[in-house]
């Protein structure tokens, strides 16, 4: 199974666009940068210094909210 997963943070504009914005059967795990856990898995995936949102499916980064639509629709 695909493994979808999309860093954001609070108060990201470009983060709650992506998420208002999910295609229909793609539901990505949602993890929040600002916390510890949160943090420790974009570090795992060497994302602290990019900017929000990120996407990642099956260890494959996409980076920019238009961007990241795009490939969940792909995923649909």
């Amino acid at each position: 199974m695909t493994e979808i997963i999309l860093f954001t943070k609070p108060d990201c504009q470009k983060c709650e666009y992506v998420k208002t914005h999910l295609p229909e059967g793609v539901q990505p795990r949602i993890v929040n940068t600002t916390e510890a856990d949160g943090l420790a898995e974009a570090a795992y995936y060497e994302l602290l210094h990019k900017n929000l949102p990120i996407l990642v499916v099956d260890d494959e980064v996409f980076e920019g909210s238009i961007v990241i639509i795009n490939k969940l629709k792909e995923l649909a």
